[in-house]
């Protein structure tokens, strides 16, 4: 009689693979851009004993920096590597497949076992996620941050009040990560049962919270508040010419400041494309974003107010910001494209014995999908 394998084998296999398919960047990420800067930055750090206290600089504003968090971290492999930037490859790809572990037990508090092996094993194989999380850049580290403010909300909800200075602390960190992340706060206040946490343990949070950005307000506040000025004019509406609709849906992509709320729409849909079948595809786009929009609004399950948050404020806040957009800036919506998908095929293979069968191929065909993408991203695979 055959064993079958418990969640916990199934759990360590999707690691394996998950580090596996993400180290492969050693095969293709060179010391160039962003990260050479920012590798510049770790050695005066781990050498020069440089102390910074704000970050990098948004893409969107070279003025307005984000808080040090990245630059701390990114010194780690370089003291580990002697210098060697490759190690900060492994670095980021071990410490991003070790998401897979805290992703799925965040996910048993709101889904069975089976159910969260399948959204974590999208996770793992998603060619998107695979390719931000071998890249060293402060933008990519959000998802494994999410894993485990995920996790914590968990944790928070079951009564385990302890765990809210964790939470307070891996906010800060995100939004030193990218600022995307203050799009979270409402939807992470939201899903906290605060009528029931104890003042004492809000009051701490506050205060870890306050701690881990105290470097960024420090700056701030001896500088005028020029860096909340410098984030509040990231929301003045923006200027535009030659916004043609016809060219917009021609060539429509990265960086466009024209029709922002179609277009950060658009985005938030392709992240949901993207991080399941790496397309960007206008069509795709349109049939998954419907497909999706059906089944939250017609079917009844109680994982609903989790996505319609996640997916629902963020989105509105979007609709505000006019600015250039690039699609990391959506990686915020993570987990939500893998968990819906799920719930997709789950619907879909409950229907009958037929269907159970046809969901399962579309599963295996999505995983199949994105190892293939992987591979195909190769060096050795381009000639």
């Amino acid at each position: 009689m055959k064993r079958k394998l418990s969640s916990q084998h199934i759990l360590i296999i999707l690691f394996a693979i998950g580090f596996i398919l993400r180290i492969t960047g050693l095969f293709n990420i060179t010391l160039a851009g962003d990260f050479e800067f920012h590798w510049c930055i770790a050695e005066k750090i781990v050498i020069e004993g440089f102390t910074p206290l704000l970050g990098p600089t948004a893409s969107v504003n070279d003025a307005l920096h984000l808080g040090p968090f990245y630059y701390y971290l990114l010194s780690i492999p370089y003291a580990l590597g002697g210098g060697n930037y490759k190690i900060a490859i492994i670095f980021f790809s071990l410490l991003n497949s070790l998401s897979i572990f805290v992703l799925f037990y965040a996910l048993k508090h709101w889904f069975t076992d089976s159910t969260s092996l399948k959204i974590t094993s999208l996770y793992t194989f998603s060619a998107y996620m695979i390719s931000v999380q071998n890249f060293p850049w402060n933008p990519y580290v959000l998802p494994t941050l999410i894993t485990l403010i995920l996790f914590l909300i968990a944790k928070i909800q079951k009564k385990e009040f302890s765990y809210i200075p964790a939470l307070a602390v891996t906010m800060g960190l995100s939004i030193q990560s990218h600022a995307t992340a203050l799009f979270l706060f409402p939807v992470v206040i939201l899903l906290l049962p605060l009528k029931k946490i104890p003042h004492r343990f809000i009051i701490l949070g506050l205060f870890s919270f306050l701690l881990t950005m105290s470097s960024w307000i420090y700056v701030d506040v001896t500088s005028n508040f020029s860096q909340t000025k410098e984030a509040l004019a990231v929301f003045q509406p923006s200027e535009t010419t030659d916004c043609s609709l016809t060219h917009y849906i021609k060539n429509h992509g990265n960086g466009e400041r024209c029709f922002g709320q179609i277009r950060n729409s658009i985005f938030v849909a392709r992240m949901f494309t993207t991080s399941l079948f790496n397309t960007r595809n206008l069509l795709i786009v349109s049939i998954f974003s419907l497909l999706s929009a059906y089944f939250i609004l017609k079917e009844k399950f109680k994982q609903k107010y989790l996505i319609l948050l996640w997916v629902g404020i963020p989105w509105i806040l979007y609709l505000f910001y006019s600015s250039n957009v690039y699609l990391h800036y959506f990686l915020i919506f993570f987990p939500i494209p893998f968990i819906l998908c799920t719930l997709i095929l789950e619907k879909i293979s409950s229907i009958n014995s037929k269907t159970h069968f046809l969901s399962n191929v579309l599963f295996y065909l999505i995983l199949i999908l994105n190892l293939v993408i992987t591979i195909q991203q190769l060096p050795i695979m381009r000639g």
